[in-house]
């Protein structure tokens, strides 16, 4: 198993261009596909009750719960529609870029009355019990992965890199299941062998689903929910327990891309 250096210090990865993907098998392929099941089923129905059920009454009773509400009701009017005519992948950006503008709204809302460690506990603490309560299918997916790979080797490659192999990247860049939370992805270091595998990911969905200027904050990333939504509960719920799955998350802000680490024991 590798050590628990940081990510940045990874030799070898390198960040890896934006490339915009459009066209008609984006918006209506496997992968878009998937990504409209798992946003409604992930955040629609899993992750944005946490906003109304949570972090929500919590400000009404920090705060003026009146104004708690007037806010509140404004910051869901500017939800982007889904219509039935919408491709795969437009319903998938809409309702990514809803959860992410309200989320993040509650956040900046939650910093004004907490100190850090309260608002972790809160905001961190709350989403990694609710995937636990919500999501444990996810959760055992996720974590059999370094089961699955614990035997495999990748072959090096011509340049001598440790990327995967053309069958494996088609796999990842069509049937990918973290896609619906990350948009697209490019795998730089696949090394099962040695229980490491690295991913880049040059636009998050995060950063890139909601319009900026429906914003909270429309000068800047919504980096609130970026570290304490995504980043600080996937390192928490996949920390290597017991050699398991380990993942650690490097956004690159204020810029819109992210590399992911994920790392198990192999013996």
């Amino acid at each position: 198993m590798h050590d628990d250096t940081m990510i940045s210090s990874d030799s070898g990865t390198g960040r890896v261009a934006a490339a915009r993907k459009s066209g008609f098998y984006y918006n209506w392929g496997p992968q878009a596909w998937i990504d409209m099941w798992m946003s409604n089923s992930m955040l629609v129905k899993k992750a944005m009750p946490i906003i109304s059920h949570t972090f929500v009454p919590i400000l009404r009773l920090s705060g003026d719960k009146e104004q708690v509400d007037r806010d509140y009701a404004e910051i869901k009017s500017r939800r982007e529609t889904i219509r039935w005519s919408d491709s795969p992948r437009e319903k998938w950006r809409k309702r990514y870029g809803n959860f992410v503008r309200e989320v993040e709204w509650a956040l900046l809302e939650l910093r004004k009355y907490y100190s850090q460690a309260q608002y972790e506990e809160i905001v961190i603490g709350t989403s990694v019990a609710l995937s636990h309560e919500n999501s444990a299918d996810f959760l055992k997916m996720m974590n059999s992965m370094s089961e699955k790979n614990k035997d495999k080797k990748a072959k090096p490659a011509k340049d001598g890199s440790k990327k995967p192999g053309r069958w494996s990247t088609f796999l990842f860049e069509t049937f990918n299941p973290a896609h619906w939370l990350t948009g697209p992805a490019t795998i730089t270091e696949f090394d099962p062998a040695n229980g490491l595998t690295i991913m880049e990911i040059p636009e998050c969905g995060w950063h890139t689903c909601a319009r900026p200027e429906t914003l909270p904050n429309p000068n800047a990333l919504p980096e609130e929910g970026c570290l304490n939504i995504c980043k600080g509960p996937f390192e928490a719920l996949f920390n290597g327990k017991g050699g398991g799955l380990k993942m650690e998350f490097d956004p690159h802000l204020p810029e819109t891309s992210c590399t992911v680490r994920m790392s198990w024991q192999t013996h």
